[in-house]
């Protein structure tokens, strides 16, 4: 059965230190929800007062109806998969997966049945007699995703689960966990520092920065539309310039000067003065310096380095200024080079206008009403 789950208010201390601060999440029934941040955000730590490894010191934890505050982990129905994978080396592959279920004191007879189902959804049914030391980084993952499913549990805990493994196995690997975990449609909560693979694989995100939740959103919005400064840096790469706005008329319409440019925009509500423009390389436009329209600033290319399919530029404005760039690396002799003189267009509609602090959005851009798509 599938869990929902609702996290009110909780906070959690080691000591005088809040690791967790005030959170508030719900997640719905067969969703895939992962917790991103960097080392020491807390996303670990309410993983594993999710998982009832750590208690509370403030707040409530609902999975359905239930009041899980004061279960014990071994009765909250979880499977979890840690970073060390924790399989016992000891153990075959088929007695690993096995374990949960010989705990629960299921029967012989369905164990041996739903083991393996379990293998089998994970590929490593003809390895069910190999030792951990046989196996792969890989293999070894799905032999702990398959322990971790194999108890129908009503909700998957992922603990930085790819870490360990190699950068293509990662992609890999986050592939077959996001099919299996639909296919199953059990509640998953993830947690990663990876902002790609938070990307790839979550049906929504909750970006973290020490103990307290930043934005929660889809992948698309997280993106394209961040809550605050440290949102726009941590997903992806952007680039922060410094900007002046100054208010034209009673409907919030604004002029915002960037790099000695005066650009249009539209804000949420009457603000002048300093601010910060947020806008991400592959949003930005690079032109000829012979290109005549108005609003383009003039720079040169001081590096390029060739990604295969993109190229990442970096540019000086005359101001000093270094911006990043991406373009897309179509035909070999449309490449740029190093001290080419070029126009870059910032491109307002797409960018995001902070406040001087960086906490909050100021502007009204295209990406804020993103449609669904089926």
């Amino acid at each position: 059965m599938q869990e929902h789950v609702k996290i009110q208010q909780i906070s959690k201390y080691f000591g005088e230190n809040k690791a967790i601060d005030n959170i508030n999440i719900d997640i719905g029934k067969g969703e895939f929800f992962t917790l991103l941040g960097p080392s020491g955000c807390g996303k670990t730590t309410l993983l594993r007062t999710l998982a009832g490894f750590y208690q509370q010191e403030e707040g409530n934890l609902y999975f359905g109806d239930q009041h899980m505050n004061n279960v014990p982990a071994h009765k909250r129905n979880i499977g979890m998969v840690f970073q060390n994978y924790a399989i016992f080396p000891h153990l075959t592959v088929f007695e690993n997966v096995a374990y949960g279920l010989k705990a629960r004191k299921v029967k012989k007879d369905e164990i041996k049945a739903r083991v393996t189902e379990a293998l089998d959804m994970v590929e490593l049914a003809h390895l069910k007699d190999r030792q951990p030391s046989q196996l792969s980084g890989g293999q070894q993952q799905r032999v702990a995703l398959a322990r971790a499913i194999v108890i129908y549990p009503g909700l998957l805990l992922m603990d930085e689960p790819l870490s360990n493994l190699d950068a293509k196995l990662r992609i890999k690997m986050r592939e077959d966990i996001r099919s299996l975990q639909k296919r199953l449609n059990i509640t998953t909560i993830y947690v990663t520092h990876d902002q790609e693979e938070a990307l790839a694989v979550s049906d929504r995100i909750a970006v973290m920065s020490e103990g307290k939740v930043q934005q929660i959103g889809r992948p698309h919005e997280i993106y394209l539309s961040p809550a605050n400064k440290f949102v726009a840096n941590f997903i992806g790469t952007t680039n922060f310039l410094d900007a002046d706005l100054e208010v034209v008329d009673a409907e919030n319409k604004a002029i915002v000067t960037v790099e000695g440019v005066t650009l249009g925009t539209n804000l949420l509500e009457n603000v002048n003065g300093k601010a910060i423009y947020s806008i991400r390389p592959e949003q930005l436009k690079i032109y000829e310096t012979s290109e005549a329209r108005p609003a383009l600033v003039d720079g040169e290319i001081i590096d390029a380095t060739f990604l295969g399919e993109s190229v990442v530029y970096k540019i000086r404005f005359n101001s000093g200024t270094v911006i990043s760039a991406h373009e897309h690396s179509i035909r070999y002799n449309m490449l740029r080079k190093t001290g080419d003189r070029i126009k870059v267009d910032l491109n307002p509609d797409e960018a995001v206008i902070f406040d001087e602090s960086g906490e909050e959005v100021l502007n009204e851009h295209k990406n804020t009403s993103i449609k669904e798509t089926v």
